[in-house]
């Protein structure tokens, strides 16, 4: 019985000791103050912004190339990234079936022409039958035509560039068998290229050949201007889209067929954008954006925001913000995720446009 009465005193001890330790906690929290932050209010504005379009850089100029005639590679003379250039040799085929023809072909050329000769005096004299000279002389034409067919597939046995380019494409393999329209290679060309892009029925009217644009490379980090030089008249039966082509020069070779491009260009438009100075970025570990968002119970909240351009000390947020809401600029460093802050007004805003 007095061990119950020990055990039941313990634990009316501890239990007290409990109480004791939660309510000193909960005053140090109280007495601790609340972080001091400069907060700022999203103002409203209005900007402009030329429309922005996305494209990609296609060559002047893309030819397949195959063989004329039907037979065996024998020999294959460039490569798959090679530069070549017109009239280059690129491949050929076994040709002895070919060149055996024309010995053929020959042979019986000049039994006829032999043949003609001799009738043809006997049929000025009217020894020769008209209708029998006739044949003759068909057969010498037939014979000439078949000499050239010949000669001509001998020519088609060996395959040569019929541009400037780049080989892209390389499908002939000694050892293969060629077949008469079967590509055996592509050849791009790409001393002049074309930045083409794709622009909605509704905007089709802001553009005009002639009317120059400004592109961005992001894979170069390079500008370039050009002009449009082609606006197809026909839409995509799907999309309804217009497809318009801006030529450039490009004489070292820097832009290559597959660029993405970003098109500037048409009627400059007011868009909402919503810009924070770059103090007011919070990165978790994972390097995302966040900000800390203040409601009207000075509660800090962590915010994801997508951020985009970076305009002098201030970074534009695409997405994650909305209009009149109070940020903290500066101070986060020492806030956590729901705290409550002493919040102090910055003496400047940042800025929002106004939705039209």
């Amino acid at each position: 019985m007095r061990t119950h009465k020990i055990g039941l005193l313990s634990l009316f001890v501890m239990g007290a000791g409990l109480i004791q330790s939660c309510k000193q906690q909960a005053e140090k929290q109280l007495k601790e103050e609340p972080p001091v932050v400069t907060v700022a209010t999203i103002n409203s504005s209005e900007t402009e912004q030329s429309v922005s379009y996305s494209g990609s850089i296609v060559p002047d100029n893309m030819t397949t190339v195959s063989f004329a005639v039907s037979g065996t590679i024998n020999s294959v003379g460039v490569n798959e990234g090679q530069r070549v250039s017109k009239g280059q040799f690129l491949a050929s085929i076994d040709a002895t079936e070919y060149e055996a023809a024309l010995q053929i072909a020959n042979a019986s050329l000049e039994q006829s022409e032999d043949a003609f000769r001799r009738f043809d005096e006997l049929y000025k004299k009217g020894s020769f039958p008209e209708k029998d000279y006739i044949d003759i002389k068909t057969k010498v034409a037939q014979a000439q035509a078949n000499k050239k067919i010949n000669r001509k597939r001998i020519s088609d046995s060996r395959l040569h560039s019929p541009t400037n380019g780049i080989i892209t494409v390389k499908a002939a393999e000694v050892g293969g068998i060629a077949a008469p329209g079967v590509p055996a290679f592509t050849i791009v060309k790409t001393d002049m290229v074309y930045a083409q892009f794709a622009v909605p029925e509704s905007e089709i009217g802001n553009f005009k050949q002639g009317m120059q644009v400004d592109m961005h490379i992001p894979t170069l980090q390079r500008n370039f201007t050009g002009k449009i030089t082609i606006i197809n008249p026909v839409a995509d039966e799907i999309s309804k889209a217009y497809t318009l082509k801006v030529r450039l020069d490009n004489p070292g070779g820097v832009l290559m067929p597959g660029m993405i491009t970003q098109v500037l260009a048409g009627v400059p438009v007011k868009v909402k954008q919503v810009r924070v100075p770059l103090t007011a970025i919070v990165n978790n570990v994972d390097k995302i954006p966040h900000v800390y968002v203040v409601d009207k119970n000075n509660n800090a909240k962590l915010t994801r925001v997508t951020v985009g351009k970076i305009v002098g000390d201030e970074v534009i947020i695409t997405n994650g913000l909305e209009e009149n809401q109070t940020i903290i600029l500066a101070g986060q460093k020492n806030v956590k995720d729901g705290q409550k802050v002493k919040a102090e007004t910055a003496s400047v805003t940042t800025s929002a446009p106004k939705t039209e």
